[in-house]
């Protein structure tokens, strides 16, 4: 049996782009997984009805997002499951803590461990891991800073507190790379074209040809190399400026782009071959989508 869940989906996040996204990454790996194997999930009370007639599917329902720990761990103590995989944002600790209660029992987790999500997690830290081995902006220790206009006056300023980290701007092509990071090997899958505009990511050309493509699945790869406890599907977001490889971000999770993604062997079955340490061999189609937020 699968326990997989999607934490907007399980917690009933009020944000309508998050709950978008959340829904595209669950709904194309539920039906990967559900063509393996049962699946026992998460799901809030408002989102029960769309799912209940998913044949293979254990509905566990949640009426209040502070029960999700709790359920999640009844899960693990009292059934009998083998695989493992949940969605979840960085922010606030979700996957990290959501990682450390996996960890308690012996199941097979097909995402990162605790330890690269508390790594990568961080931006400063993950600054910190890869700085001296890739490209990466120049960035500032989390700290209060004051931020002035340079001609300004009526001392105008803003203060950003030890929760922001203060970057340099990198211009060029917004890409992100899509990996499954195994124990002995890591795989890239593909070469993505993000769309940001200021409301964030709204969308993506996934498995795009580039000339630096080569180049920079090594970069990316040697980056995520000295994140220890990275594992399964891993994201990468990397700026190209005049033929020059910045690595942005390293996203120890599932992401977006897995909706444009398409894998034979199914993303689903990879991620359990990799678990359980299997060579993997697959071919790579991409699909491009966009985001209505």
């Amino acid at each position: 049996m699968i326990l997989f869940f999607e934490y907007a989906i399980a917690s009933g996040f009020e944000d309508e782009g998050i709950l978008k996204e959340g829904k595209m990454m669950f709904d194309t790996l539920l039906k990967q997984f559900l063509d393996i194997d049962r699946v026992v999930s998460l799901i809030y009370k408002d989102f029960v009805d769309y799912y209940k007639n998913f044949n293979n599917l254990e509905i566990i329902e949640i009426e209040d997002k502070k029960k999700v720990e709790e359920k999640l761990d009844n899960i693990l103590k009292n059934k009998k499951i083998d695989y493992v995989l949940t969605i979840a944002p960085e922010e606030d600790n979700i996957l990290y803590n959501l990682t450390k209660i996996i960890e308690k029992y012996p199941v097979k987790n097909l995402g990162s461990f605790s330890e690269g999500v508390k790594i990568s997690g961080n931006k400063y830290l993950t600054y910190l891991a890869i700085k001296d081995f890739v490209n990466v902006p120049k960035t500032f220790p989390p700290k209060k800073y004051v931020v002035k206009k340079i001609d300004g006056c009526g001392g105008k300023f803003e203060i950003l507190d030890d929760n922001y980290i203060i970057q340099e701007f990198i211009d060029g092509e917004n890409l992100s790379v899509s990996l499954i990071v195994g124990k002995n090997k890591i795989y890239p899958l593909s070469l993505n074209k993000q769309y940001i505009d200021d409301r964030g990511f709204i969308g993506a050309d996934v498995n795009i040809e580039h000339k630096l493509k080569d180049i920079i699945f090594n970069e990316v790869i040697k980056g995520i190399k000295y994140i220890n406890g990275l594992n399964g599907y891993v994201g990468v977001d990397v700026i190209v400026n005049n033929d020059e490889i910045f690595i942005i971000e390293i996203n120890p999770r599932i992401t977006t782009t897995v909706y444009g993604l398409k894998t034979k062997p199914s993303l689903g079955e990879l991620l359990i071959k990799n678990a359980k340490n299997e060579e993997l061999k697959f071919n790579v189609r991409g699909e491009n989508f966009t985001i209505d937020k």
